[in-house]
Parts: structure tokens; sequence; C-alpha cells
């Protein structure tokens, strides 16, 4: 199991999730628009534990098995093998009961009736869950005020920003008062300013309902400003699981920057760092050395000794984390090489 389980009551567990898609049938061919000629495995024994009142990011490339992990949980398809469960209902046969405790909010707008109000939206995903009248007028007015959209209530969705839109489908994510949120790509469609309040919302909600949150995004600043537990997936298989912190401890590999007083002054900066075997790149004043377990800030600072007087700015860069996740799905972690 993960680590998030240490920092809350699970809600969230799955265990040994494995899903395959078999071929498509011959007889079946001809009336799908695409079709599988060989298995599929979309999820490859996958244990995942997300406790109460924390953030768990799903990361990986198209076809990493974000989607199908999400619509398991959800009861829209059934594992092939392993359990997923959210508060130990099982998701598949209880898939009822499931949806009225997970809220999910999926990437895309079609979800949303766009010639209708904010309201009537609401109005219709809530009866369409069974909800009794009076909650759900109850209900509709709290998640407004929660996302901040009581101003556009009566407003049609397609005048809405994409921000609001956004919004919205978290609005109605959170209508029957779940106790876990599953939100596939929530900023995909949306400007960087609206992403960072919408984020911003989500993890002061998880805050203060203390929900379980499994959130899959494409941005990775937007991954590394949740500083949350990830799930790096790749081809159905877990990369990483745990703190990003974590991972930095064990990949980060640090750029170190000198600003020279002159030109010459870099150019002589880069050759003395060049000629002790170090990964150096050049611009303007500016000279990069790339640091590794032989080459510390002060060894490098060190090493030059007089043309360290020539140096009017220092700066540790840390890697981005682009790259830090790329080293993962490259090389694996050290975990992964003693299994």
């Amino acid at each position: 199991m993960s680590q998030s389980d240490q920092r809350g009551d699970a809600v969230i567990v799955l265990s040994q999730l494995s899903k395959v898609y078999e071929p498509t049938p011959r007889w079946m061919r001809v009336f799908a628009r695409s079709h599988l000629t060989e298995n599929v495995r979309a999820l490859d024994g996958v244990d995942l534990s997300v406790g109460a009142g924390s953030i768990c990011a799903i990361v990986g490339p198209n076809g990493a098995g974000k989607t199908t992990m999400f619509r398991i949980i959800m009861g829209l398809t059934t594992a092939t093998s392993g359990t997923a469960k959210v508060l130990g209902l099982d998701a598949e046969g209880d898939s009822e009961r499931i949806r009225q405790v997970v809220g999910w909010m999926p990437a895309e707008d079609r979800s949303l009736l766009m010639r209708a109000t904010c309201r009537e939206n609401l109005q219709m995903h809530g009866r369409l869950q069974g909800m009794p009248r009076k909650l759900l007028a109850e209900r509709i007015d709290h998640v407004m005020e929660q996302v901040n959209l009581i101003p556009q209530m009566q407003s049609v969705v397609a005048g809405l920003s994409a921000g609001m839109k956004a919004r919205l489908r978290l609005a109605r994510a959170l209508l029957p008062g779940p106790r876990a949120l599953i939100l596939d790509e929530p900023t995909g469609a949306v400007d960087p300013i609206a992403a960072h309040g919408l984020l911003e919302l989500i993890t002061s909600l998880v805050a203060q309902e203390q929900l379980a949150v499994l959130i899959s995004s494409h941005r990775l600043e937007e991954i590394e400003a949740l500083q949350s537990h990830a799930l790096l997936m790749d081809r159905g298989r877990v990369k990483y699981d745990g703190d990003l912190d974590a991972l930095r401890s064990e990949w980060d590999r640090p750029s170190l920057e000198l600003v020279a007083a002159d030109p010459a002054s870099a150019g002589l900066i880069a050759d003395d760092l060049r000629a002790r075997g170090l990964d150096v790149t050049t611009e303007d004043l500016s000279v990069r050395v790339q640091l590794d377990g032989k080459h510390r800030v002060g060894a490098v600072l060190a090493g030059l000794g007089p043309l360290a007087d020539s140096v009017e700015h220092v700066r540790e860069i840390p890697m981005p984390l682009r790259d830090l996740i790329a080293q993962v799905y490259t090389t694996g972690t050290k975990a992964e090489a003693t299994r």
C-alpha cells in the first residue's frame, strides 16, 4: 500500500487491481469503430490507498491506465482481477452506493447541458441520482456557494467562461455530499490563472471536508503545486508511489548557475568547469553546470580559485519535475530495482 493511508483513515483502497481488454469478437468488428486484435493490459496489479483529507495525483502518459482506474472505481467498467473499494464498498458489487459517496468530475464539458442554467444542470443531475427534492435544493445552494458561483446560478452554461464551467462540474461532483472525489483533468481546458484558483479551491475543500481525492493532470506544475502524494503510471503499471519530495531526494540532480561579471570571465569559468569533467552550458554571462553526487556546490566554487572573484551571482536550480519524472520512466526507481 502507499504512504497515503498513514495520513488519515483509508477511504479509497485498490488491491492488485488489473484490467485486460480482450480482442473484439469477429462478429462485432463490423459494428465497432475500432477493434482490438490482441489482449491489452490497461492495469497491472495496482495497489493504492488514499486517506481522508489527502490528495493523490495520478500521473502518466496517454494509455497509462488512469481513466480505466477511475472508471473501475465508479463502477462504469469491471476489473479483470483485484478489488477497488471506497469506504469498504466494493466497486463492482456496490457500484450504485459508491456513486453516492464518490463525486466524479469528468474531463470534458460534454456532460453539461449548454442551453440550460447552472441550477437546471444541478437539478437534473441530482434527480438522476435519486436525491430527495428538498435535500437537492439545499445542496444546490450549498455547493454553488462552495465553488463561488452563486451570482451565476441562473446563467446559461454556454455563456460561462471555461473556468466557471470547470467550477460547475466540481459543484456537480460535490452535490451528493461525497467522501471522495475523482477529478479527471479538472483544469484541462482552463487558462493558468483560472486553473490556479480551481486548484486552491480543491485543496481548501479537501482540508475542510476531509475528502479523499484522486486527481489526474498533464500539467506537471499543477501536480508539484499540490504538494501531494503521487502515483506515476506507465502502461498500467506503477512506476512510483510516494511523495514527490521523496522522489526528489532519490533522483534530483540540480543545476548551479554562475553569473560572471563579463563575457570573458564567463568563458574562463566554463572552460575551467569543463576541464573538470562537468556538464556545462553557457548563455551570455550565465554559466550553468549540472551537479551530481561527486560535485557539490561548495566543491565547484572552491575549485574555481581566483576565478571565483569574477562571479557576481550564484543560484542552485532544482531539477524540473518533467525531467525528474522522465528519469523515473527511463530508469525506474531504486525501489523497483530491488523488487
